[in-house]
């Protein structure tokens, strides 16, 4: 078989399991790879793959190699099981990561954004800190996810995993109008870059660092941490596998540890 009928038949079988974010990226992955690999896949080398992450750290990060280098190593082993090729990327170890930079939103910079807030706007920004949603999560809302009481929303999230996330008052009010639920006004933010570009502006207007979709999701994982809320339920509320990834969203300030040893007096 061609390498453009197995590139096809695996692409065609991730429509069916991924979502269509992670399909989306794998299939420019592979593309994008296939202009490094031999015509004939059975040829395909562990210096094919490596002469294709150099040339993604060339411009970009680790972080950015290794995601390609998953999408390879998902083509691969897909290839050896359906196709009876060899997989020479079974052999690639992910690159070390340098620690991403993480924005940080205070209690003070979220007042300032929410001041400066116009319109639907401020439903647009209380609902991503009072619900830690990704921005995919937002943008796909639907009203029957939205549950009868109107007290909690079921989200299928990163990687199709399903979980509840309570709504607090606040929450609920952002999408409800007139006693009945109402999402709207997120319709003109379905589009991933327009979510991103509305934080952005947001920041710039109240003069604060720029502070996308996922320093909310940050912010709310932490005002339940400094609430006193156990770090197991803030894990069910963001759809974490693991605790130890909720650890990654939380932050604790020298003023947060002010007191700490105060109980061994």
């Amino acid at each position: 078989m061609s390498k453009v009928a197995i590139i096809k038949g695996w692409v065609a079988h991730n429509r069916q399991v991924l979502t269509s974010r992670t399909h989306t990226h794998y299939q420019m992955v592979i593309w994008r790879f296939a202009d490094f690999a031999p015509d004939n896949l059975r040829n395909l080398t562990v210096e094919h793959i490596e002469r294709y992450l150099d040339s993604i750290l060339k411009n970009y990060t680790r972080r950015c190699a290794n995601a390609h280098l998953t999408a390879i190593k998902s083509f691969c082993r897909w290839a050896s099981e359906n196709q009876g090729l060899d997989n020479p990327a079974m052999k690639i170890k992910m690159l070390k990561e340098d620690p991403p930079k993480r924005r940080i939103l205070s209690e003070e910079e979220y007042e300032k954004i929410l001041n400066v807030c116009q319109g639907d706007e401020a439903n647009i920004i209380k609902f991503l800190a009072n619900t830690g949603l990704r921005a995919s999560e937002l943008q796909s809302l639907k009203l029957n996810n939205i549950s009868y009481s109107g007290r909690s929303l079921q989200i299928s999230g990163k990687g199709r995993k399903a979980r509840v996330v309570p709504l607090n008052l606040t929450a609920q009010s952002c999408i409800t109008k007139n006693d009945k639920p109402d999402i709207n006004f997120l319709k003109s933010y379905e589009h991933r870059n327009a979510l991103f570009a509305l934080c952005k502006r947001l920041s710039r207007k109240a003069g604060v660092p720029v502070a996308g979709p996922h320093s909310y999701r940050r912010f709310f994982a932490t005002q339940l941490m400094k609430n006193d809320v156990p770090i197991y339920k803030i894990s069910k509320c963001l759809g974490h596998s693991e605790v130890r990834t909720t650890e990654i969203y939380l932050s604790c300030s020298i003023e947060d540890l002010e007191g700490t040893t105060d109980v061994l007096d």
